[in-house]
């Protein structure tokens, strides 16, 4: 009976989730007022859990997306900490050291329609619970058309001890490796009309607590299909027409803090796809709720102080889910066997081409995910990984 209310509860905000998200996402694009870059600052991460320590940090994630109809050139972004209160910090790497809890950091080019995610470590310092005051992100590009949008302060809350799961997805490539990051996965290559390749995506234990049974929802866009799937995995049938969902149980999985669990998930792409990008893929995750079943025969009682206590939710439920695309290249074809010489084979396929242009890495147009005060912009291109200092 528990197995089945579990189902239920997860079912429930899963498909809820996974429905709003994507016809939330459906034809959303940038509003181009003027020709130029303009990148806006958002912050995807909003709270830590009691007793994260320094060397788990949390890579509090921060999102510069360019919605201009112009390439951002040569960013970079300026990180203030020194406003934070009952919180610590990791220098992110690759970033310099500017002052005083001041740190600069290099981005690059961001081409129109595309973002960048940074994560900046924090950990948390005593005793603390609630508001630990903000950090501030200030990305100055020459030519923004919206200089407002280009910095932003983030409220940092200190939430009781507990887990914090958080939600990291690849876009769909031929040449991607299902590792949980992209390291070293520069070349992309569009994935072929009925070709299939793996769908990277990490759910990541950043809290102080571990997590025991852990669920979660993928609904792939339009024109992909699922190609493989874990067992423990059964077909969503609350979305959409013509989008394939699923929802995955693990009761048995833990999740320690620092942990991290790779689903083995494949995709295929439709045989009459054309080449181009197909949009609004979702992954989301949560802990099982484990259910009381339905059997009432034990008369309800107050919980005891312990009870209580030991009643733990996600400390940051805002980061439990990532957006994908899925980018489909030009059909291979046969040369044709020359005429008047019989016997003589046909060539081989022709090489997979790049993506057309103008179609660009990730996920497109900005999301509001109702309940959640926050904008999510979920292409996630590339992202600039934390480490602590040696």
């Amino acid at each position: 009976m528990k197995t089945r209310m579990r189902t239920v509860a997860l079912r429930a905000g899963a498909a809820a989730a996974l429905a709003v998200g994507l016809v939330a996402g459906v034809g959303a694009g940038p509003a181009f007022a003027a020709d130029g870059p303009d990148v806006v600052v958002t912050p995807i991460s909003l709270h830590i859990a009691k007793g994260v320590k320094k060397a788990k940090a949390k890579p509090f994630q921060v999102e510069l997306r360019n919605r201009g109809n112009a390439t951002a050139a040569d960013v970079s972004v300026k990180v203030e900490l020194g406003d934070l209160d009952g919180v610590g910090w990791v220098r992110p790497d690759g970033c310099e050291k500017a002052g005083k809890a001041v740190y600069t950091c290099a981005i690059g080019d961001i081409p129109a329609g595309q973002d960048v995610v940074i994560g900046i470590p924090l950990f948390s310092v005593g005793a603390k619970v609630g508001n630990a005051g903000f950090f501030r992100v200030t990305a100055p590009v020459a030519g923004d058309t919206n200089p407002d949008d280009n910095t932003v302060d983030a409220d940092i809350k200190v939430e009781r001890k507990s887990y914090d799961l958080t939600v990291w997805a690849q876009d769909v490539y031929a040449e991607v490796v299902a590792d949980g990051d992209d390291v070293g996965e520069e070349t992309r290559t569009p994935v072929p009309p009925g070709g299939t390749a793996p769908l990277d995506s990490a759910i990541f234990n950043h809290g102080s607590r571990k997590v025991v049974g852990v669920g979660y929802a993928v609904a792939l866009p339009k024109g992909a299909s699922f190609a493989a799937v874990p067992e423990n995995c059964f077909v969503d049938e609350n979305l959409d027409e013509g989008i394939n969902g699923v929802i995955c149980e693990d009761d048995e999985l833990v999740l320690k803090p620092g942990e991290v669990f790779l689903p083995v998930i494949a995709v295929k792409v439709a045989d009459d796809a054309t080449a181009g990008v197909l949009e609004d893929g979702l992954i989301q995750a949560s802990a099982i709720d484990e259910g009381t079943g339905d059997d009432d025969s034990d008369a309800a009682r107050v919980a005891t102080e312990t009870q209580r206590k030991a009643i733990v939710d996600d400390a940051d439920p805002i980061d439990n889910q990532a957006r994908f695309e899925v980018f489909v290249g030009d059909a291979p074809t046969e040369e044709p066997t020359t005429p008047g010489e019989p016997g003589e084979g046909g060539g081989g396929g022709l090489p997979v081409t790049g993506p057309a242009a103008g179609i660009i890495g990730g996920v497109g147009g900005a999301v509001i995910l109702a309940g959640v005060a926050l904008f999510f912009f979920a292409r996630r291109r590339r992202i600039v990984t934390v480490t602590p200092d040696a």
